[in-house]
């Protein structure tokens, strides 16, 4: 179900093309690369060269002008069959200024996009949960009342002050996309989006964490205190902001359900190989009837994901036909759509790799084989963005007006 009749020869040769490299550049190094960040790196600039970074900023500055979702979800679903954290850092570099070129925001763009089109490996980040109230950040049902990092307008500059935990790319981005709040009061009105220099005086970092997954990606805390960046890089405005951000951390979510299909899928690789290898009962081990309906719901819950996650992709690439019928991106009836097939796909992808390592038996936790990686890998697609009890209220916020979200 790749829908290949919606597929244009460039989604088809990106495929292609992506599908190579993961094979060549990522899959026979993925125990070196958690241990090396510099190998990390390699990888990256070697997915600069091929112009993956710049593709989906504006041409004017210097990018490739293709903000493409169907683009977006070959790379990421490709990318995540080596290694979903490379897959996870790609994606935050290719939409560092993705918020202001949506608005037309030529101050922020002039500003942010020319480096990440320069030919160098360059770093964004989402800077989004707080310290303080974790994922109330990404509950739509709050108006903006969860967010606690504070922008203070005086003069022609925001003051920002707060914290926020395990962004991606924390201490070592470019650019820092900062959901803040003017005034908590206001709701959606007091939302501010905000976009910080990575060297903006008061801007401070925690230790990268420790983590048991994404070993490839960075994460660590960002402290704001008395942070000043210019007005102009507020990237919308009242109201406008709220929505960015309610769509943001939806196409993140759909974002990740592609990476738990990428990992999902790569698991089914290894799943088949060494179950028509391995022996048992004097036949292949994939040759009795048990097995084979194990490999089966494995096929069934991949066909499945793939569909609905680009039956989306299509959507949002052709919003002239959905937004009459659903209203814009940010609506709560698309983001029910996101969060739809954020949670089937992380629940599916979880139970479906859990199940195939029933068959690899004692080889599914070896650390010399590949199939531990992508049980770790795989948790945090169900737990990252508040979680898939927040997508839930997501989902039912898309078909009644919700508003008991305790």
């Amino acid at each position: 179900m790749h829908l290949e009749h919606l597929f244009t020869e460039e989604n088809r040769q990106l495929r292609q093309t992506l599908r190579d490299f993961t094979k060549k550049e990522i899959i026979p190094i993925t125990k070196q690369l958690e241990q090396d960040y510099d190998l990390v790196e390699q990888v990256h600039q070697k997915l600069v060269d091929i112009g993956i970074q710049a593709s989906g900023y504006p041409v004017e500055y210097g990018g490739g002008g293709n903000h493409s979702m169907t683009n977006s979800a070959i790379i990421t679903e490709e990318l995540s069959r080596g290694d979903a954290g490379i897959a996870l850092s790609v994606g935050a570099n290719m939409s560092g200024a993705g918020p202001a070129a949506a608005v037309g925001n030529k101050a922020v763009l002039e500003r942010f996009a020319p480096i990440f089109c320069q030919g160098k490996l360059a770093y964004a980040c989402l800077s989004m949960t707080d310290e303080a109230g974790g994922a109330d950040t990404e509950n739509p049902l709050l108006h903006g009342a969860g967010i606690k990092t504070s922008a203070r307008l005086v003069g022609d500059e925001y003051i920002i002050n707060g914290s926020k935990m395990w962004p991606t790319h924390g201490g070592i981005a470019d650019s820092y996309i900062t959901f803040c709040n003017t005034d908590p009061s206001l709701g959606d009105d007091g939302v501010a989006m905000i976009i910080v220099p990575g060297d903006a005086p008061g801007l401070t970092f925690g230790k990268p964490e420790k983590k048991m997954l994404f070993k490839t990606v960075i994460n660590g805390s960002v402290y704001y205190d008395n942070v000043r960046v210019p007005k102009e890089y507020r990237v919308a405005g009242p109201g406008m902001d709220a929505n960015l951000c309610n769509m943001l951390t939806a196409v993140a979510g759909w974002f990740g359900g592609l990476q738990a299909l990428g990992i999902a899928e790569r698991a089914f690789e290894i799943v088949l190989d060494y179950t028509g290898t391995r022996m048992g009962g004097f036949k292949p081990v994939r040759q009795h009837s048990i097995v084979a309906g194990i490999i089966a719901d494995m096929a069934i819950g991949i066909e499945m994901m793939r569909a609905g996650l680009y039956n989306l992709a299509f959507m949002l690439d052709n919003s002239d036909i959905y937004n009459p019928i659903y209203g814009p991106s940010w609506s709560p009836e698309f983001i029910a759509k996101t969060a739809v097939v954020r949670v089937f796909a992380a629940d599916t992808a979880v139970e479906l790799i859990n199940k195939g390592a029933e068959l690899l038996g004692s080889m599914a936790i070896s650390e010399d084989f590949p199939y531990e990686k992508l049980l770790r890998d795989v948790k945090i697609t169900q737990l990252w963005l508040g979680g898939q009890q927040i997508c839930r209220y997501k989902v039912a916020q898309g078909y009644y007006d919700l508003k008991n979200w305790a």
